[in-house]
């Protein structure tokens, strides 16, 4: 038990209290398992079980200000792991009480800022970790599911990405203590701090627009003005831009650099080769003068592309910039100031494949680890992690490296349990995943959701249609808008065959099901401290009640009928007037809502008229009360 955290000794004295309690009453005495006190903490992944192995995850890598060692996030282990440089080894690991979701270090090396969420416990908390000892200080309250927390450079503030709330919070480090929330676009992901603290560069990850308004279909870049939140600008990306991830700013503070997807969305998704579905982006902004100087494919050519790329860094010298492509399971090790003189041009380069393709500019260099998402650079030296795996690559920065120059343990490998193959095989966009490996399963429903565009995906359709969320699916058969694919597992064959141009395998399928069915729903931002607030209270009889008409098509547990009815919205390209019912649960997360994606305003959706009886039956006060419930399921 010494390894237990003090979370864990906490979550033991209660239930040992609990269970003290009610063994002294033989009216429930039989009701308790014997091994309740090790079910609940498997249940929390606090204990490692042969059903659900403890693995790393890796997420972030942070390397100290004296460059001997490096931070590394292992989200699902709640740990930090301590790597000293020289000798490759992890010299200390450090428990949380929650995932970590990133980290920052002090200038002076003694504090680690760990930013801690989960699935479980969205709530967000900034844990104050003394390095030396490994103690947590304190944990400051941020908000919902928060990660990248950036220091200032003079040391006094925090900024953290709040990914639920759609906000930063502004951090003091000397009361400990959150200042402001500063209020960006939608799923702010990463961010950023130029050298002067002028201005905060934030990725915001998904569209925020009505997925039928094609013009708008992208995601934005928030230059946020950190002396004068007012003049805060918001740059569009390309055209269905989304899953906007990694980001670094050169250190000369003129650019910053961003790693996205493009969507192909309103073409027919009737081959994935060429950039025909999703090309693989890196987006160069010109801080000073707040405009993108241009977003250029990193695929290499139009046979083979570069999937998923996720975390980014430049070279303190400046002179190369280090993709790591998740998908694709690959690096990129570009000459910086050819790939800017490249992109200085007046035409737009989103699409033009062929652009990194010569080896003067771009190395391409095969990572081991799976699903490569972070990269921390030091001095000449790259190291990066794959989320699927325990190790840490090393790779010398230039473009002659063919392979990793060494390695560094963090664990024994774990067995893959099927759920786990599954999420594995989902995040994977590699040439065994995916035809010239273009994409991944959550290239279009990044972390199983929906990525907010409209899509023709089968070859001949031509009517758009919103993308739907994972969770539930196993759930809530048939599957699609139109009820066309009979279950969850047809429908993940059909994805292999149609959007992945690979051959629907069971060694491949059955796991995905399997992760498909244990997806749990992430509790909604809305609720207060993990409860229905007075106002969703109230909503929650008006729901149940007489007076609308919520319960017909939205009954629980599921909130889905699982019937077709009557759309919302009239397209006069719909073969059909009715479609899927879909579920209420997540519903604060998944929009533009409907078929088509009409509307990002949930009051609009309620008040529809063809939707529910809302807007007749209920006073303002009442709609009010039944929006805040439906937005906290």
């Amino acid at each position: 038990m010494k390894t237990v955290n003090k979370n864990m000794h906490m979550a033991l004295a209660a239930i040992v209290s609990f269970c003290a309690l009610a063994l002294s009453q033989d009216n429930i005495k039989s009701l308790l398992s014997p091994g309740v006190i090790f079910e609940t903490l498997a249940l929390n992944k606090d204990l490692p079980t042969p059903a659900k192995p403890k693995y790393l995850s890796p997420t972030d890598i942070v390397p100290s200000p004296d460059k001997t060692k490096l931070y590394v996030a292992e989200q699902t282990s709640k740990t930090i792991a301590v790597v000293n440089i020289k000798d490759r080894s992890v010299v200390k690991r450090i428990q949380l009480p929650n995932e970590p979701s990133g980290i920052a270090v002090s200038k002076d090396g003694s504090k680690l800022y760990v930013t801690i969420t989960s699935e479980r416990w969205p709530e967000g908390y900034v844990c104050v970790v003394d390095e030396s000892s490994g103690k947590i200080d304190r944990k400051i309250k941020v908000g919902h599911s928060p990660r990248c927390p950036v220091l200032s450079p003079n040391g006094e503030r925090l900024y953290v990405c709040n990914q639920y709330n759609d906000d930063i919070s502004v951090v003091n480090i000397a009361s400990g203590k959150e200042d402001k929330k500063i209020k960006v676009v939608r799923e702010p992901y990463s961010a950023r701090v130029t050298p002067d603290e002028k201005i905060l560069v934030v990725a915001n990850s998904l569209p925020l627009c009505n997925s039928t308004d094609t013009a708008e279909a992208h995601c934005k870049i928030s230059l946020v003005d950190l002396n004068d939140n007012s003049k805060t600008v918001h740059l569009g990306l390309t055209q269905g831009s989304h899953s906007v991830f990694g980001m670094t700013i050169t250190p000369d503070g003129k650019y910053a650099l961003i790693t996205h997807l493009v969507a192909m969305f309103n073409l027919p998704a009737t081959q994935i080769t060429g950039g025909w579905v999703h090309t693989n982006n890196l987006c160069i902004v010109d801080i000073e003068n707040k405009k993108l100087i241009n977003d250029i494919s990193v695929d290499h050519y139009d046979k083979i592309g570069m999937s998923n790329p996720w975390g980014i860094e430049c070279t303190e010298d400046g002179k190369y910039v280090v993709i790591a492509h998740a998908g694709a399971n690959m690096l990129s090790i570009i000459d910086k100031d050819q790939m800017i003189e490249l992109a200085d041009v007046k035409e737009w380069l989103a699409h033009k494949i062929n652009l990194l393709y010569p080896t003067t500019i771009r190395k391409r260099v095969p990572v081991e680890g799976l699903n490569p998402r972070v990269i921390a650079i030091v001095d000449n030296k790259a190291y990066t992690a794959g989320y699927f795996t325990n190790t840490i690559e090393e790779f010398e920065i230039n473009l002659q490296t063919s392979k990793s120059s060494a390695t560094i343990s963090l664990a024994p490998e774990q067995t893959f349990t099927v759920e786990r193959k599954g999420e594995y095989h989902f995040y994977n966009g590699d040439e065994y995943h995916c035809q010239g490996a273009w994409q991944s399963c959550h290239s279009c429903h990044p972390f199983t959701r929906p990525d907010a565009l409209d899509w023709m995906l089968a070859a001949g359709v031509t009517m758009q249609k919103n993308a739907k969320t994972m969770l539930l699916a196993s759930y809530t058969p048939p599957m699609n808008w139109a009820s066309k694919r009979n279950s969850v597992r047809e429908s993940i064959e059909y994805g292999i065959i149609q959007e992945l141009g690979m051959e629907a395998i069971d060694s491949v399928a059955t796991p995905i099901e399997a992760f498909f069915n244990r997806l749990k729903p992430l509790p909604s931002p809305f609720l207060v401290k993990g409860r229905l607030s007075e106002s969703a209270k109230k909503g929650r009889v008006i729901y149940y009640g007489d007076k609308t008409d919520c319960k017909k098509c939205h009954p629980a547990p599921l909130f889905t009928n699982l019937e077709l009815e009557q759309s919302i919205v009239k397209d006069q390209w719909d073969g059909s007037p009715a479609f899927d019912t879909p579920t209420v649960i997540e519903s604060w997360r998944t929009g533009p809502w409907d078929h088509i994606g009409t509307t990002t305003d949930y009051e609009t959706l309620l008040k529809n008229s063809l939707h529910s009886n809302c807007k007749t039956s209920l006073t303002d006060d009442e709609f009010r009360d039944l929006m805040e419930y439906s937005l906290s399921l």
